[in-house]
């Protein structure tokens, strides 16, 4: 296995999941600075690091890829606090935060292509937006898989 496909697995996951798809409106690879609010909500993967082993037994290693899980909310001018925790018709940070981790967790080997996928400590921030408020949060992934050397 290498980098490249845990990555196309873990895109292809986050898009086809059923919760994330009524609202989540792009999950966009890499991450961006410049989002248009008819993105919002979305989703923005940035790759962090690779290769850090965590077990090696002859030919066969086990390494993790770390990736930055970000999020932002779509601002509302209705009632700020939908940012935080939105409800039928909107979706507030806090769910996005909640409806990724079920995601992950749920598909924790990436359809059969990883051994696990750990969750650290989501960080959330706020951002003024055409002057309302969007929420944002950071949920850093590691994803261990393994890789045969000469491969």
């Amino acid at each position: 296995m290498i980098a490249g496909t845990v990555w196309q697995q873990l895109v292809t996951t986050l898009q086809n999941n059923p919760a994330l798809a009524e609202y989540i409106k792009i999950v966009f690879e890499g991450q961006r600075f410049d989002i248009e609010p008819d993105s919002l909500p979305c989703i923005m993967l940035e790759p962090v690091s690779d290769g850090e082993i965590e077990n090696r037994m002859s030919e066969v290693k086990n390494v993790y890829l770390t990736v930055n899980v970000y999020a932002f909310s779509s601002n509302s001018i209705h009632d700020f606090k939908q940012t935080i925790v939105g409800n039928r018709g909107y979706k507030g940070i806090l769910d996005i935060n909640n409806d990724l981790r079920a995601c992950l967790q749920s598909s924790y080997n990436l359809g059969g292509n990883v051994i696990d996928i750990k969750l650290e400590t989501t960080l959330f921030d706020q951002i003024e937006f055409n002057k309302y408020p969007v929420r944002g949060m950071l949920m850093p992934v590691r994803i261990l898989y393994r890789q045969i050397e000469n491969v």
